[in-house]
């Protein structure tokens, strides 16, 4: 899967379309589109599609490792690549449940102090 059809697959999951998202980054669609399919995007307007799809800008370098902090509320909601590139191995998806328990336990402890 390419950069835009993930784009796409995050703005049909928000409710929004490629044309209020060229809107939002002051583009016109072709123009954006353009940009895209020649991977020729100004670091800015990267970081504004980041700000509206909610992904880290960093995912559009395709880091493997997600930052977490627990007592952050994250702002970025979205992944724009998923494990779809490679299989995971044991040791990833034991990683991903460790840390997975972790939040689900801060987030019970919170949600115990607020009862």
């Amino acid at each position: 899967m390419d950069l835009k059809e993930k784009i796409l697959e995050i703005l049909e999951k928000e409710k929004y379309s490629f044309k209020e998202l060229a809107e939002y980054v002051n583009m016109s669609e072709a123009d954006l589109n353009t940009a895209i399919e020649t991977k020729k995007l100004e670091l800015r307007t990267l970081e504004l599609i980041s700000k509206g799809l909610k992904i880290p800008l960093y995912s559009f370098f395709r880091g493997k490792q997600p930052y977490c902090n627990p007592n952050e509320e994250p702002y970025y909601i979205n992944k724009l690549w998923d494990e779809e590139d490679g299989p995971q191995d044991e040791k990833d998806l034991q990683a991903e449940i460790k840390l997975l328990q972790d939040l689900l336990k801060q987030k019970q402890e919170l949600l115990n102090k607020l009862k």
